[in-house]
């Protein structure tokens, strides 16, 4: 179709169609008609082109982001901080949306001999990522060394990531954003220092005398008892301490390997006897409480399972002992004793650990491994007597 708007005008709309029309348009009627021409050239152009419009604004789009990731547009940032304690380093604004176009860097330089600890703060957000791949915002940890570059990982998204323990006394931090999307609140990432040296406890393990050369040093063996390596441990609380004791530099390893899920043969317990007996000592319950009863008892592992060549956390257990005295206004009750009328056999899981001979001298690592131990329960408690038989 085409349309001529006047005798001075001479515009053309082309189309597809194997048939033409041919208007010609007044002056007084122009502007009604260039109306209708707009709207019918638009109408033609959503029939023949929808689908190349649309594969043209994807790729424009594309591109447009592409193009946004050049090097020369982003503001760039290093900086130095040397840690001697505790610090953070964080996005900008955070826990606010962060500015577009950064590339940041912290290099966290320790002293010689030291490790530095990575925490993520748990408020963590940036750009997610596409098909698995953080492209465009993400966060890097890298370790340097004079011969190797490990790269802990890069991050984006809302999972923030888990504790890193440097390898070495440098460790360098890299956030970059583009000028497309932002995210909220973007990331906080705590440091403090590992120092590698070992705990003043551990010293008097071994004697060491360095002689003057600085070329020979001589060992003296002081080994100690696995009854003082106990003691020494009766000091910690809870298993992160404990490994943070023993390996200061592979705790956190280690403590993710005792957790994982390995499927165990859980033996039948006792079964219990249906039968129930009539026991006229417990009756009352003001008695009760003061009878001969299974109550809780600690007990030492290591005494428990008569084991002195190894250590164990927790060192003591709680186990069901008979307990207190026979309940008063039987005959003879000062003569009787609490006994275990039915003993059960309970499985426990505890961390066990035996230094071997040479554990001391070259200090080794300390492997801690999941143990399978049984102690005895008493499940019901009876009162024996000389006057009369056990029941």
């Amino acid at each position: 179709m085409n349309l001529f708007f006047g005798p001075a005008d001479a515009l053309r709309c082309g189309g597809n169609s194997g048939s033409m029309r041919r208007f010609w348009i007044t002056d007084q009627r122009t502007v009604r008609f260039q109306i209708m021409w707009l709207l019918v050239c638009s109408f033609m152009a959503v029939l023949s082109g929808e689908n190349y419009a649309t594969q043209a604004q994807v790729m424009s789009s594309k591109a447009l982001r592409t193009s946004n990731t050049r090097s020369s547009d982003l503001y760039r940032k290093e900086e130095v901080i040397m840690v001697n304690g505790g610090g953070h380093v964080q996005s900008p604004r955070f826990p606010s949306s962060y500015p577009r176009n950064l590339l940041l860097s912290w290099k966290l330089l320790s002293p010689p001999h030291t490790h530095i600890l990575l925490e993520f703060d748990a408020q963590f957000g940036l750009e997610e990522a596409e098909n698995g791949v953080c492209r465009y915002d993400y966060v890097e940890v890298e370790d340097i060394s004079e011969t190797s570059t490990i790269i802990w990982g890069r991050w984006c998204g809302q999972r923030a990531p888990s504790r890193i323990t440097s390898k070495t006394n440098l460790i360098k931090i890299t956030f970059k954003s583009d000028d497309y999307f932002v995210a909220k609140p973007g990331f906080k990432i705590c440091y403090s220092l590992l120092d590698s040296t070992p705990l003043a406890s551990l010293t008097n393990w071994e004697a060491v005398t360095v002689m003057s050369d600085l070329r020979e040093v001589s060992w003296t063996d002081t080994p100690l008892s696995a009854s003082a390596l106990d003691n020494d441990i009766a000091s910690v609380s809870t298993v992160e301490e404990l490994l943070r004791h023993m390996n200061p530099f592979t705790w956190q390893e280690d403590l993710e390997q005792l957790y994982t899920h390995t499927q165990y043969y859980r033996p039948r317990t006792f079964h219990t006897d249906r039968k129930h007996k009539l026991d006229l000592d417990r009756l009352y319950d003001d008695v009760k409480q003061y009878s001969c009863t299974p109550r809780n008892f600690s007990v030492n592992l290591r005494e428990e399972l008569k084991m002195t060549n190894a250590v164990f956390f927790p060192r003591c257990l709680l186990v069901q002992r008979c307990g207190g005295n026979c309940a008063c206004g039987t005959d003879n009750w000062n003569s009787c004793s609490c006994g275990s009328g039915k003993t059960v056999t309970k499985l426990h899981e505890v961390l066990k650990f035996s230094p071997g001979p040479n554990f001391y001298r070259k200090k080794t690592r300390a492997h801690w491994v999941l143990e399978e131990i049984y102690l005895q329960h008493h499940e019901r408690c009876d009162c024996v007597c000389q006057s009369r038989p056990p029941r």
